[in-house]
């Protein structure tokens, strides 16, 4: 007989379930991109990788609940953006961090996708 698992496996676990599932959505949101944002402007490019990402979380899992937080553009063509995460009252903050190629020198300049990236930060919250 096994015993139950203690608060911090759990803990551990759900983790890397979230981290799993960041990793999918990476793959998701870089096709959703390259197949139906191909060239929005970069001024929109925040608001969409946003609305795209909450969107995707909402239809992947029910459980892992995911709230937009901030969004940081120091770079023309980079976006950092940071979400809240919950599932069974385990937090964390998930990060997803955009590289855009712009055809132009402008914030209303066409953008494409280059790279993705979304992890999951374990240490913002103490679980």
């Amino acid at each position: 007989m096994t015993d139950a698992p203690n608060k911090k496996e759990d803990v551990q676990r759900i983790l890397d379930y979230a981290e799993a599932v960041a990793k999918e959505s990476r793959k998701a949101l870089t096709v959703e991109f390259s197949q139906q944002h191909k060239g929005i402007p970069f001024s929109k490019a925040s608001q969409v990788l946003q609305e795209s990402l909450l969107a995707w979380f909402g239809r992947r899992d029910k459980s892992l609940k995911i709230t937009y937080e901030q969004t940081n553009s120091t770079k023309p063509g980079e976006i950092r953006a940071v979400f809240i995460g919950e599932s069974k009252k385990v937090r964390f903050k998930l990060h997803a961090d955009a590289t855009f190629m712009l055809a132009g020198g402008t914030a209303e300049s066409p953008s494409y996708l280059k790279e993705l990236n979304v992890t999951v930060d374990r240490r913002a919250f103490p679980n």
